[in-house]
């Protein structure tokens, strides 16, 4: 049997993970009407509503990572990531602020807003490059990696094997029949997504699909005011693998400007999974792991890193949730 997390309870009763975890803690945002149900959907399914087995609290944490991958209104996947792990500082009566990376940041600017809030741990979210993991690896103040893996230095690591997902995400679309499958995603600009791109390639080599350069459009179009330029001629990509849920979206606006509908001319699957899947038309199928169930792990390693001085590089599985974006070809 699958295990029950509080993404699964959402996509069952139809709101965001969000909405569930308010309303499994009491908290307000969500109508009673609500609550009951979400509570009484969590309880036939043997959902059991626990904290963290912590041993910590009054502890101060900072949460650092970029502004951009935090403040863009498309974007809830560190934003969520961000509110689930609050929640299990507040259960430890603990608190998290978060603290912004810039472009030019410094160590020494990093180190000023450490010797400010004076943490007992530190976590960071997303790719922060390699002059920081070097820094922060064997820090005297525990800290956390969440969405990003080194093997290159011994830090305490959550994430998830980008190169794996995507190649599970690619034969996915060719197993609905799909042969000609475009990646849309700069390649040089995170690590993750590198690793989507490859896994992409190896899925379509493995099955000795065409690979064709004119069906990677190597921008992160959801960063760009003017559209990407997208395939014209008739051996166009009949499906796209787009590097984040925001990405898909403005696929979505690209594809509808030029006359072709999802998923009747183009399918489109995306990573993420975040709320805005839910919100697209038609619904957007995405891949992604249970961000609660992340922040859970990431607040335990601290948690043991603050114990026991012990470093932990923990795995996360993704699951693929299937909505409307995607057609099954027939084959030929």
């Amino acid at each position: 049997m699958a295990k029950v997390t509080l993404e699964s309870i959402a996509i069952k009763t139809g709101v965001s993970t969000v909405a569930v975890f308010k309303a499994l803690n009491n908290q307000k945002g969500v109508s009673e009407k609500l609550r009951k149900k979400i509570k009484a959907y969590a309880k036939s399914v043997g959902y059991v509503n626990k904290s963290s087995k912590i041993g910590i609290s009054k502890k101060r944490f900072l949460f650092f990572i970029r502004q951009d991958f935090f403040l863009t209104p498309s974007e809830q996947f560190y934003s969520t990531i961000f509110y689930f792990l609050s929640a299990e500082c507040n259960q430890a009566n603990s608190i998290l602020q978060v603290a912004f990376i810039e472009e030019d940041q410094t160590i020494s600017k990093l180190n000023g807003v450490i010797a400010t809030f004076k943490p007992d741990g530190i976590f960071f979210a997303g790719e922060v490059g390699e002059k920081i993991i070097k820094e922060f690896a064997g820090h005297s103040i525990p800290t956390v990696f969440i969405d990003y893996y080194s093997p290159i230095y011994a830090c305490n690591y959550i994430f998830v094997d980008n190169y794996q997902m995507s190649y599970m995400l690619t034969k996915y679309l060719i197993q609905k029949g799909h042969k000609r499958i475009g990646f849309i995603g700069d390649i040089s600009t995170t690590n993750s997504i590198a690793d989507r791109y490859f896994g992409y390639l190896k899925a379509l080599k493995e099955e000795k699909l065409e690979v064709n350069s004119a069906w990677h459009i190597n921008e992160n179009i959801e960063r760009k005011t003017e559209l990407a330029i997208l395939p014209k001629t008739e051996n166009k990509p009949t499906a796209y693998v787009c590097h984040c849920d925001s990405a898909s979206q403005r696929l979505y606006a690209m594809l509808a400007m030029s006359n072709q509908r999802i998923p009747d001319d183009v399918s489109v699957v995306s990573f993420d999974n975040t709320n805005l899947c839910d919100s697209l038309m038609p619904k957007l199928t995405s891949i992604g792991l249970h961000k609660d169930s992340a922040a859970k792990k990431a607040f335990n390693v601290m948690a043991e890193a603050l114990k026991n001085k012990k470093i932990s590089v923990v795995q996360v599985k993704s699951h693929l949730v299937e909505r409307e974006s995607v057609k099954t070809l027939n084959s030929k």
